[in-house]
């Protein structure tokens, strides 16, 4: 394999990472399980995936994932110590890939970073702040829910400007436009510094999803920097 994507872990957290990555048009067998559990490895090929039995925090378990080919880790462990190990050892073996692992505990996301992950996602302060929300306003509750929740109603997507979009403004655009990536900065869509839209930059944008099917053509990852 070559540029696929590698979970680690086949847990809720994992199989809900892939259900999203497929349903952005990733296909099933560009995605290779790894767990130490055989019956959750036996689940995964169950369901189109490749699997690979083994402690992901050795070299050798993720070398036989080709994790050194890969575009894509997802770090979805049971344990924040062990999403470190994991973390730091993949980044050993792919410096080019995208890393994006889940913890539970905010305080270990700063480990996860200096262990070579792009992105973390706290997992108990991402649920409390839905929690949140929802307390106050059951309807933000039920939008944020739709929004994380790819393949059906409305979703966030990053997409490239178009030749007819650049030089215009934001709110010229055809899709609802929540921020604008340029360079490496993300920019709130009422930011003064974007001015007009330039062709090399990439909105993250709120579209509706209709018969399963997302109408933009390109939602690729920016490489990393």
């Amino acid at each position: 394999m070559r540029d696929h994507t590698v979970v680690v872990g086949f847990g809720t957290k994992g199989r809900s990472a892939i259900q999203t990555v497929c349903a952005t048009g990733l296909k099933k067998e560009q995605v290779v399980v790894v767990d130490p559990n055989s019956k959750a490895v036996d689940a995964a090929v169950a369901q189109g995936y490749t699997g690979v039995i083994g402690d992901a925090t050795r070299s050798d378990v993720l070398m036989r994932a080709e994790v050194h080919r890969a575009g894509q880790i997802i770090v979805a462990t049971q344990r924040d110590d062990t999403a470190v190990l994991v973390t730091l050892t993949a980044r050993q073996l792919n410096q080019s890939a995208k890393i994006v692992a889940a913890v539970r505990e905010e305080e270990n996301a700063p480990l996860l970073q200096q262990s070579g992950a792009d992105a973390v996602i706290t997992s108990a302060s991402a649920a409390g702040r839905l929690l949140g929300l929802s307390v106050f306003s059951p309807a933000v509750g039920m939008v944020m829910e739709d929004l994380i929740q790819q393949g059906s109603g409305l979703d966030l997507v990053e997409r490239p400007v178009t030749k007819a979009e650049a030089g215009r403004g934001v709110r010229e655009t055809e899709d609802l436009v929540v921020s604008v990536v340029r360079g490496h900065r993300v920019l709130g869509y009422d930011d003064p510094a974007i001015g007009r839209l330039q062709l090399t930059d990439r909105l993250i944008t709120i579209v509706r999803v209709t018969s399963g099917t997302q109408d933009v053509p390109d939602t690729r990852p920016l490489p990393r920097s």
